[in-house]
């Protein structure tokens, strides 16, 4: 078994102590004994439940080269009430979906003219390119406009996470800041257990950490999630409140590379948008 292997090993059993530990007697229909010294299901329970013996699963959380079949990470899904994008995260890291083992983790991919034309022909709605590490790749004038600071940061700290989490004006500019971070933030796990060893994750989650102090603490709770085009709402210091609508479009020719694009929801936001038209659109090269 080498590093990476071992290491996605390591990886899905971290995630399985998570969700076992969030779990308790009485959700799975258990009856919790009175000397429970730690929060959560036991080992034990977890394999009762899922009609596996309580070596093979200790095994699987500790690590260890054994194999997981479809049906038996099924059967930890439902054990565990995972959710769907948490019970897509297991099979991937159990390497159920594709049985082809990953390429090793690369640099930032190569940006092609085409996307980013994409990203100007999008104009006046705000639109970015991110990679597999929410570093922001590039972007138009309407999103720089509501992230003013983009054009400002180092390279390096031109990233989603960042400036949810170390760009302090986010907490006051974005409505319901704490819920939409962390949503954001659970994509970004899911990004980063799929791609374990890859160095740029590591530095992006200490530089965060050192500018929010309990940035760390949600990290460490290992939540995943896939993408919801939830409405995202904005209350400008300079352009008042807006509402759009988000999509995320995958690159076909790099599944790595995505562009999310933001639309009015609302009348206002749209005359904001078309009041800010006439400025001239630009691309960030990286």
């Amino acid at each position: 078994m080498n590093d990476r292997e071992r290491e996605r090993r390591a990886v899905l059993g971290r995630f399985l102590r998570s969700r076992r530990a969030r779990l308790t007697p009485g959700d799975v229909g258990l009856t919790g004994g009175p000397r429970r010294r730690t929060p959560g299901l036991r080992r034990e329970e977890v394999a009762l439940l899922s009609g596996v013996s309580l070596s093979w699963y200790s095994w699987l959380e500790q690590g260890r080269p054994i194999a997981a079949s479809g049906q038996v990470l099924d059967a930890l899904a439902t054990t565990l009430r995972l959710t769907g994008a948490e019970r897509r995260h297991i099979f991937d890291l159990a390497g159920e979906s594709d049985a082809q083992p990953r390429p090793p983790a690369e640099g930032c991919p190569a940006v092609g003219d085409h996307l980013r034309a994409t990203i100007a022909a999008l104009a006046p709605n705000p639109a970015c390119l991110l990679d597999r590490h929410w570093d922001i790749l590039a972007h138009n004038r309407s999103e720089a406009h509501i992230y003013g600071v983009l054009d400002q940061l180092p390279l390096e700290r031109r990233n989603m996470i960042w400036l949810l989490f170390a760009w302090q004006p986010t907490r006051t500019i974005l409505k319901s800041w704490e819920s939409e971070s962390l949503a954001v933030l659970a994509q970004f796990r899911a990004s980063a257990d799929r791609h374990p060893g890859d160095p740029r994750f590591a530095e992006i989650v200490d530089d965060v950490s050192k500018a929010d102090p309990e940035f760390r603490n949600h990290w460490e709770q290992h939540d995943v999630a896939g993408f919801n085009p939830a409405l995202k709402r904005f209350d400008h210091p300079r352009l008042g409140p807006l509402t759009f609508r988000q999509a995320k479009l995958i690159a076909a020719e790099d599944p790595e590379l995505h562009i999310v694009a933001r639309y009015p929801a609302d009348p206002s936001t749209s005359r904001v948008l078309e009041a800010i038209r006439g400025t001239e659109y630009w691309l960030d090269d990286q």
